[in-house]
């Protein structure tokens, strides 16, 4: 499934912090990795986070948007169902 994420770098450490509400009405997961911005880092970073957090291979978690944004799209192996039940 597709999974839109809003990454906080350089925080004091790597965790999924829950849902975040823009000013549209739409919902991101928060994500604050302690990586800095460069060369990837942060992205790959989040990768293994969420990897981590919901229990799936890094290699099938996958950025399709965003590489060098705050705002990205992961691709992530898992069902609508247990992304609910996870959050």
């Amino acid at each position: 499934m597709q999974l839109a994420v809003y990454v906080t770098p350089k925080a004091g450490r790597d965790a999924v912090c829950g849902w975040r509400e823009n000013a549209d009405g739409s919902r991101e997961l928060s994500v604050k990795v302690s990586a800095a911005p460069e060369k990837g880092k942060a992205t790959k970073a989040v990768r293994d986070c969420l990897a981590a957090f919901f229990g799936v291979p890094k290699s099938g978690v996958k950025c399709t948007r965003g590489e060098t944004s705050h705002h990205k799209m992961f691709e992530i192996p898992i069902s609508q169902e247990e992304l609910e039940r996870l959050l």
